[in-house]
């Protein structure tokens, strides 16, 4: 993926480009906004210092609004892609799209091999713009965008929440709450404080809010030194409302102001030295109330709990609300965030001809500091409930509390990055043969908050032969080792290769094909690691005693005694694992590359078979007789297999140049072996089903009639009724328990796709990404939106238009949803696991997930203003969805912060 792509899209990141243009590459969008760090990184023990409370090695990352998954492996499971930016693996993605020159990815065990135990995961391949020798060139580059929320929920306006309410109070057999002259009240808006009809989305959220991006890039140089320079600023605003009483910013924003410089010198013919220099300044506000409060507050807030303001000018609350929404918005202060990042390469590049031809050293060091700081200054405002005697007198009740603004500074993490890479290579042509070999030393050391430092260290070597480019061999070893593991298994061998066979290059093939330019087959295959154990605890290879939860009552003059337990992770009653190692996968690819018609037509196919082996899981079989929890051990084994297809079509007619490419991915994983206990039935098995597979109760439809459900299985404790969910008693014991739980969903596999297409004329250009997804399913049995009228503060949360496709006798052939019942059920809304196939929905989608246009104006135009080219633009992200299910956003729910529709226009100068 290129600079083209990335430049049309508008985003605080590259991160928001790759969706629908990487083949094998699956990310999911999970927030529309950043979320910043609140609470430190790290916690302090007595025994053993700081303890990274992420536990994860690779220090902090700043994605926090994606799921990045290559080849479907679970990011949660720590099998995220390894992010390489310039050489350097750093878990860094908001790097302006504008700066970046390609993003690649590499999937096979050859190609990431060198990552050693990190080699499993893939790696992500950035790469920013390079200098370009010449005249200095110079071009700025001005954005502004509208944002708008893709989907939000609908809420039930105040009449129909209490005419529905009182159904489901009468449901389960409780008086209603409401009368006709309520519901009048409600509807007419006669009584707007003692019947508040009050909409909290359209109060306390905007319409859009903006993000406007500008950078300026410099580059040129002459035959000896080169260089490049990228300034960037962005100011992304989030959505709610302000008001003008305050002197600083109370809404969501983030602003942010990079650098990034590299400078290449020549200094003799052989030698040549480069030079980057990157630093990032970012600050970003939020509610002092925060965010995610605020969104889960909007999402069960009743619209007729309180009034937004009483006619005194207070904001209105109640004994069971004693925060106001808008309050919390506008008046509870603010959290502010900042993060400082700095980073330098040096690159030294040395051919060694002189001594022997073809031979060469390269040398790569990097260090990098980043700081993360939090500073809360929230407040809270007191909320008042008005009441009217009988006299006609008016007085306020005060709820809540009034909170001074605080001012409390948290340093959230503080990291070093250092990174050195050592190698030397030969290359070489004879004639028809070609040879490539090169040995390699490299170091990643990170430093969090002052803990102990990981340090992930690999020795390799890589040769390669090819003859005519017409067949290849290539093979890799890597002896890659992880300080986190114990003493005598901190080291692994870790070893792939390939070859391949360019069947068009073949004297037969040749003379009987002109239309075919490449016909390559390649196959790989390699033992791969993942170095993953900081996801399950901080030296969990480390026994060691402290004091437990409790104490031991010793006579009755004595004070108690305290006791000691035995721990393997900081902060848990876990036994230590001393064998822990690293995973291991061994990697199947298989593939061929085509082009056709002097390369109009391209194709690229693969097939992958990757089995995951020594995954760190905990055992099913589990007691409880010793008092503590079993380690997580490297006992699981997993298979991934699948296949990926991208088809490019370019030409050109006349002025006029179009492409059309394409790229899919099928994916399927299967449980091979874990530790699960002994299972009575076979649907309760899960090895042999998909990797992360969802279990449940099987849902039968509705139970229509007093009958049904006199007749059906039951759960302990609850009675069926009329519109209530029947499950399948599957081993027909007439009780619905565990061992009626089963898989739930379609074990299709998953396939995701993106289709871009574009054209350029006589300097117009345009383009458009189609994204999508499909044999996806979502569970989107959230109580507060599809069952509505959840237990809340004394009283019932809000509903939503899903509540009006609920069951009643009318509707009981076409209900989409149970009957209403009032405090949440257990029975319909929380099942055993928490699962029922009921709520599973067709989660395909297809997104417009990019649009962009653009026009460069004729030399003719300009050239007397002595610029090199002036560039008018307009693109568009998530200009429309298609999805199969309407409730939800198929990617981003409520309450997370909701997916934008952006609207972007700008202009680039290039002088």
């Amino acid at each position: 993926m290129g600079s083209n792509e990335l430049g049309n899209t508008p985003a605080s990141s590259y991160t928001y480009a790759l969706p629908g243009r990487l083949a094998g590459l699956n990310v999911n969008q999970t927030s529309g906004f950043y979320t910043p760090l609140t609470g430190s990184l790290t916690s302090k023990d007595i025994f053993i210092g700081n303890i990274p409370n992420n536990t994860s090695g690779a220090g902090p990352t700043d994605n926090t609004e994606f799921n990045i998954q290559l080849r479907g492996h679970n990011a949660s499971a720590g099998q995220s892609p390894i992010v390489v930016v310039d050489g350097v693996q750093r878990e860094f993605y908001s790097l302006d799209p504008e700066n970046i020159a390609s993003v690649s990815v590499l999937k096979d065990a050859l190609s990431t091999i060198l990552l050693g135990q990190n080699s499993a995961r893939g790696a992500l391949i950035v790469t920013t713009k390079q200098p370009v020798t010449g005249a200095p060139r110079v071009a700025f580059t001005a954005e502004t965008g509208v944002q708008k929320p893709v989907q939000l929920p609908k809420p039930l306006p105040a009449y129909q929440y209490a005419y529905l309410l009182n159904e489901a109070l009468l449901n389960d057999n409780k008086t209603p709450a409401y009368t006709a002259a309520d519901f009048a009240a409600y509807r007419d808006q006669s009584d707007p404080v003692g019947h508040p009809d009050v909409n909290w989305y359209n109060t306390i959220l905007r319409d859009q809010a903006s993000l406007n991006r500008y950078n300026l890039s410099v580059t040129g140089g002459g035959a000896t030194a080169r260089y490049v320079i990228g300034l960037n600023y962005m100011n992304q605003n989030g959505l709610f409302v302000e008001s003008d009483s305050n002197s600083y910013n109370t809404n969501a924003q983030l602003k942010r102001y990079m650098i990034n410089s590299r400078i290449d010198i020549d200094v003799n013919k052989n030698f040549n030295v480069g030079v980057q220099l990157f630093g990032r300044l970012q600050d970003g506000t939020q509610p002092g109330a925060t965010t995610a409060t605020i969104l889960q507050g909007l999402l069960t807030t009743p619209n007729n709990a309180y009034p937004v303001y009483n006619p005194n000018g207070s904001f209105g609350g109640s004994a069971n609300y004693t925060q106001n929404l808008l309050a919390q918005t506008i008046s509870s202060g603010y959290m502010a965030d900042h993060l400082r990042d700095v980073m330098v390469n040096l690159d030294l590049n040395y051919k060694l001809d002189n001594w022997v031809k073809g031979w060469w050293a390269k040398a790569k060091g990097n260090v990098s500091v980043q700081e993360a700081s939090n500073q809360d200054r929230s407040k809270q405002a007191p909320v008042f409930s008005q009441s009217i005697s009988n006299a006609g007198d008016t007085a306020y009740h005060r709820y809540g509390s009034t909170i001074n603004q605080v001012n409390n500074f948290t340093n959230t993490s503080w990291a070093r990055y250092r990174f050195v890479q050592l190698s030397t290579g030969y290359n070489r042509q004879f004639g028809d043969h070609n040879i490539a070999a090169m040995l390699l030393f490299d170091q990643k050391n990170v430093l969090l908050n002052y803990d102990i430092p990981s340090a992930l260290t690999n020795f390799a070597g890589k040769a390669a032969y090819n003859y005519a480019d017409k067949y290849f061999v290539e093979g890799a070893l890597n002896y890659s080792g992880y300080n986190r593991y114990a003493p005598g298994n901190q080291y692994g061998l870790f070893y792939a290769g390939g070859a391949g066979w360019n069947m068009a290059k073949e004297s037969w093939m040749r003379a009987t094909s002109n239309w075919l330019n490449q016909l390559k087959w390649r196959v790989t295959y390699g033992r791969t690691g993942n170095a993953n154990v900081d996801n399950y605890g901080y030296f969990i290879w480390r026994q060691f005693y402290t004091q437990v939860a409790g104490t031991y009552p010793i006579g009755s003059n004595y004070p108690n005694g305290a006791g000691l337990g035995e721990q393997g992770v900081p902060g848990s009653q876990v036994l230590a694992n001393v064998s822990a190692t690293w995973e291991k996968a061994d990697k199947l690819n298989a593939g061929v590359d085509m082009a056709f018609f002097n390369n109009r037509l391209l194709l690229t196919a693969d097939y992958y078979h990757e089995r995951y082996f020594d995954v760190m899981q905990t055992r099913g079989r589990n007691i409880a007789l010793i008092g503590s929890t079993y380690p997580v051990e490297n006992i699981g084994i997993d298979l991934y297999e699948g296949g990926e297809l991208s088809l490019t079509y370019q030409d050109r007619i006349g002025s006029l140049n179009y492409f059309v490419t394409g790229n899919a991915a099928i994916q399927q994983s299967k449980v091979i072996f874990m530790d699960e206990q002994y299972q009575a039935y076979p649907w309760n098995v899960h090895t042999g089903h998909p990797v992360g597979q969802r279990y449940g109760l099987i849902a039968d439809g509705l139970l229509q009639t007093g009958a049904d459900a006199a007749a059906a299985a039951t759960i302990a404790g609850y009675t069926p009724h009329a519109g209530d969910i029947k499950y399948k008693d599957l081993n027909n014991d007439h009780v619905i328990d565990q061992f009626d739980v089963a898989p739930i969903g379609k074990e299709r596999p998953l396939i995701y796709y993106g289709v871009t297409a574009g054209f350029d004329y006589k300097g117009i250009e345009a383009s458009i990404l189609l994204q999508g997804v499909a044999n996806r399913e979502n569970y989107v049995g959230s109580n507060a939106l599809d069952a509505g009228f959840q237990g809340q503060n004394n009283g019932y949360s809000q509903a939503y238009i899903q509540s009006l496709g609920r069951w009643i006798p009318e509707t009981a052939t076409t209900a989409l949803y149970p009957r209403l019942t009032a405090g949440g059920n257990g029975y319909n809304y929380a099942p055993l696991f928490q699962s029922s196939s009921y709520f599973l929905r067709n989660g395909n989608y297809l997104r417009v997930k990019n649009v962009a246009i653009g026009y460069n104006l004729p030399y003719a135009w300009i050239r007397k203003l002595r610029l090199r080219g002036i560039k008018v633009f307009a693109n568009a992200q998530n200009l429309f969805t298609h999805s199969a299910y309407k409730g939800v956003d198929p990617e981003v729910p409520f309450p997370a912060y909701p997916l934008q529709k952006v609207i972007n226009t700008g202009i680039t100068v290039k002088l």
